[in-house]
């Protein structure tokens, strides 16, 4: 086994590791059945010998092929490629999410149970991150879609990623993101916040509030308050947190622009309730309320949207929108089983979010 690795040349490229690099090297030598079912991979200790890499890295790479079902542990033997019958896998899904900078997004949860259920039934299932604001290089992408995967599941794609999920032929789905802005006849996963709106809608009538103001971050935007805030009588409008040399790519930069912008908003300005379609916009805002001494829910009232779930809000005590990322994961992984068995296309799941009051700033 050691000829595998012999074989495998890394050529940096910027944004590949040499870690990355090597799992998708031997992810690939399994998919296409160059190592057999039940045969050994290199161990940690060839892998560190050939390659260069720590004994620490080396462990890693065995470890992200066990988690993506592509090898297993064998007492006595050592670490083989799982077996499926004939099979080595049916197949390869690939889960695009937001950049690795952004690492404190990632669903685990959610990322967890669609892999349970997709390695449970033979297919390998892995992860690629692409850039947030659509704007960077999404070479990594590519090179991970130019290798055998049968189906992509991509959570908050932008329209940039969605372009080159078309162009790369392979069938895909969009999860709880930006709406396709691509033709095509993939399905997509849609994302329903209907019975959280109207609840909100009708809690703004119970408190008396007159106008709602919505607060976004530039980019795609998937839910809009107005229709349901319309239908009780409650006006709305939009405030766009700018862009500044902080705020770009990152989270931390999101959340710094909104504390620029709010810290500096004049008092007469806040509205009475601001409603944020991104998490880390209310946490820079509420931040710079506080460091004001303007109190919340008194002189101003918040409801976040959490991610749709997926990502951690640092700021639980606000009234949010919030989706369950375990009832989502089951019900993407049924979805994408049904659609790679290539039978009739099932129902197209859809997602609710909840509307939960904060503990500390209810409304």
């Amino acid at each position: 086994m050691n000829a595998l690795i012999d074989n495998f040349k890394f050529e940096p490229d910027g944004d590949t590791t040499l870690t990355d690099a090597l799992c998708s090297y031997i992810k690939e030598q399994i998919t296409f059945g160059r190592i057999k079912g039940g045969q050994k991979v290199p161990s940690i200790e060839e892998i560190a010998e050939a390659t260069g890499l720590s004994f620490h890295k080396s462990r890693k790479v065995i470890e992200r092929l066990a988690n993506e079902g592509y090898v297993r542990s064998r007492p006595h033997v050592g670490t083989v490629v799982r077996s499926r019958g004939k099979n080595v896998l049916l197949g390869r899904v690939l889960v695009a999410l937001p950049d690795i900078d952004a690492c404190r997004y990632y669903p685990t949860q959610l990322i967890n149970i669609i892999r349970r259920e997709l390695t449970e039934f033979g297919y390998a299932m892995s992860v690629v991150f692409f850039p947030i604001n659509a704007n960077g290089s999404i070479t990594r992408l590519k090179s991970e879609l130019i290798r055998a995967v049968d189906l992509v599941i991509a959570l908050r794609a932008t329209p940039k990623v969605q372009q080159c999920l078309v162009e790369s032929g392979v069938k895909h789905i969009f999860a709880f993101g930006d709406k396709p802005t691509v033709e095509g006849d993939s399905p997509w996963i849609g994302f329903s916040a209907e019975k959280a709106l109207a609840q909100f809608a009708d809690h703004c009538v119970k408190v008396g509030v007159k106008r709602v103001t919505q607060v976004r971050f530039p980019g795609g935007e998937m839910l809009d308050a107005k229709p349901a805030l319309a239908s009780k009588g409650i006006g709305s409008s939009w405030i766009t947190v700018p862009h500044s040399e902080t705020g770009r790519g990152t989270f931390d930069g999101i959340m710094h622009s909104s504390y620029e912008m709010f810290h500096a908003m004049p008092r007469d300005r806040i509205p009475d309730l601001m409603l944020f379609w991104n998490a880390f916009v209310a946490q820079g805002a509420l931040m710079a309320f506080l460091h004001r001494g303007i109190r919340v829910p008194e002189d101003v009232k918040m409801v976040s949207l959490s991610d749709t779930g997926f990502g951690p809000i640092y700021v639980k005590p606000l009234t949010r929108f919030e989706s369950d990322p375990i009832a989502a994961g089951e019900k993407i992984s049924n979805f994408a089983l049904a659609v790679l068995a290539k039978g009739r296309l099932p129902p197209i799941p859809v997602i609710s979010p909840q509307y939960v009051f904060g503990a500390t700033f209810p409304f």
